[in-house]
């Protein structure tokens, strides 16, 4: 483990665009969807990869979009309808609260929860959050 608790073999890019402005948000709320979306990621790669996360303000929309993005072994097509229903899950050892969680705080936010993939990999975007 490294310093920041996550494998070393994972590294991690952060990027925070000046622009993007500060939001108005349950910080515990922020924190948790983002535990929970980086655990996923680093469990998405056993053998190491590279983990990306960033904020941005979408050009379009306007608003502020949080993305978490991993090149990990991404998700079964046939499991992307069940994602965010609680107790289902991918893993051998998991408990299938973690997306259901993020889904329902995001959603509590006023925000939307969209999950794109990005040709092999997987990218979780949070957006709409307030500002």
């Amino acid at each position: 483990m490294s310093k920041n608790g996550l494998p070393e073999n994972i590294k991690v890019n952060v990027n925070v665009d000046s622009e993007a402005g500060k939001i108005v948000a349950d910080s515990s709320y922020i924190n948790r969807i983002l535990y929970n979306l980086v655990t996923n990621a680093v469990q998405a790669m056993p053998k190491g990869g590279q983990l990306t996360i960033q904020t941005f303000r979408d050009k379009e929309t306007k608003v502020v979009v949080l993305t978490v993005e991993d090149t990990g072994v991404g998700i079964p097509e046939n499991a992307k309808d069940k994602l965010f229903t609680p107790m289902f899950t991918t893993k051998s050892k998991g408990q299938g609260f973690g997306l259901a969680v993020v889904k329902r705080m995001t959603e509590s936010l006023g925000a939307r929860y969209p999950l794109r993939a990005k040709k092999d990999k997987e990218l979780n975007s949070l957006s709409d959050l307030h500002q």
